[in-house]
């Protein structure tokens, strides 16, 4: 039995492609088949469908290279791919498809191969990643401030506010962009659309899309892979302790309050990732003797890094919808200090799994950490509970147990 597994790379490249990698292995253990469809990238997991994959355009180097050409392939290609609609077509020539699982699809394959499914009676459920469906720049964000100005059907407020990199023309694509498929109807003909968390579930339904196509899923993780990579990572004995911020180094991501929230305490902060907002905020922490940046960092390392850590902390301003990196610390048996945005507090369980501050306030978050700096016997604890508390969420069966009955609808 095919199932067709759609994505806008066939790649780790992102947070999606951690779920997307552990849907794959789940489908495959329950006997069926996955077969993708997605970009062509020099760095995919190899697979034995790219000859059906589609050009993966770079946007942003068409972008700095402005011309008539560059343009009209960015209309023709970002809006509705063509070149998905027939190699998508030729593919299910071949091949039976029992039902379609998307992914992120806008501006690479784009939605308008929902028609192509549909016309062959192909059922689809979509997970939501992100919120491109409501918000044409994909994230709530309009100039470094959440934003919700599109709602009601107001995608002009993108091109108004140039939202989409700053770029007045870039923000008029995407306000087409979804001014096109709310008018086509297509999103209709999705028969359902699997919310990591409930707060990306009430927020679709707020926009107006149908509560019964909501269905709650969560997501699921490796959890077995993230326990045999933590046994042999090494305990640091007599380490001087720490807190740990792990991700994009962005303002949204809370940086400039963390930052704030531990100068002037003997607590010392860990900072590991990149982002545009680095370099500002390595600036805003010279002063510091307490805060330190290690850039990126694998993987493994980040295993290890929080293994060692006291806890971990995530001072998000965005709606984050169901962040890996929070899912990661829990399942170490690490508490976090998260902050009250988007699907944080679904994970962050306070009092709990760890503690809950007000997004954007210093002094909030400050007590937070300091509270639970030196508690040893309530980090240990909270470790306990938040481990078994994400284990209960993400671990494979439940998951499952989900999806089969979504199955069934189907």
């Amino acid at each position: 039995m095919n199932i067709l597994m759609v994505s806008w790379a066939w790649a780790p490249v992102g947070g999606d492609w951690t779920y997307i990698a552990n849907m794959e292995r789940l489908y495959k253990e329950s006997g069926y088949n996955v077969i993708p469809f997605s970009t062509k990238r020099d760095d995919n997991v190899p697979n034995n469908f790219e000859e059906y994959f589609v050009k993966a355009y770079d946007y942003k180097a068409l972008n700095k290279k402005k011309s008539l050409t560059n343009a009209y392939k960015t209309v023709q290609n970002a809006v509705v791919s063509f070149e998905a609609i027939r190699n998508l077509e030729r593919l299910l020539d071949q091949y039976p498809i029992k039902f379609a699982h998307f992914h992120i699809i806008h501006h690479w394959v784009t939605p308008a191969i929902i028609k192509v499914l549909k016309k062959r009676n192909i059922p689809i459920i979509w997970t939501l990643h992100e919120y491109k469906l409501l918000c044409p720049e994909g994230t709530f964000i309009s100039n470094e401030k959440v934003c919700e100005k599109c709602k009601g059907g107001k995608f002009y407020s993108c091109a108004f506010n140039s939202c989409k990199k700053g770029s007045f023309l870039a923000s008029c694509l995407a306000s087409f962009d979804a001014y096109y498929y709310h008018n086509s109807g297509l999103y209709n003909d999705v028969d359902y659309y699997l919310c990591p968390s409930y707060f990306l579930k009430k927020k679709f339904t707020e926009f107006g899309f149908q509560k019964e196509k909501l269905l709650l899923t969560n997501y699921c993780y490796d959890i077995s892979s993230l326990d045999s990579a933590a046994q042999k990572i090494q305990f640091t004995e007599n380490k001087k302790p720490y807190i740990l911020y792990v991700g994009r180094i962005e303002k949204l991501k809370g940086i400039i309050t963390l930052l704030n929230a531990v100068k002037d305490t003997n607590i010392h902060l860990k900072i590991a990732g990149t982002g545009a907002f680095l370099e500002e905020a390595i600036t805003l922490a010279s002063p510091m003797s307490n805060v330190e940046f290690l850039g990126f960092q694998n993987k493994d390392m980040v295993y290890e890094l929080t293994l060692n850590s006291e806890f971990v902390v995530c001072p998000s301003e965005w709606y984050e919808n169901y962040p890996f990196s929070v899912i990661e610390s829990l399942l170490l048996g690490k508490p976090v200090v998260g902050s009250d945005m988007g699907g944080i507090p679904e994970l962050v369980i306070h009092g709990k799994t760890g503690l809950v501050h007000r997004a954007g306030d210093v002094a909030d978050l400050r007590s937070h950490l300091l509270y639970l700096w030196g508690n040893k016997s309530l980090l240990s604890k909270m470790g306990k509970e938040a481990r078994d508390y994400a284990y209960s969420k993400v671990n494979f069966s439940t998951h499952w147990n989900i999806m089969k009955d979504i199955i069934n609808r189907l």
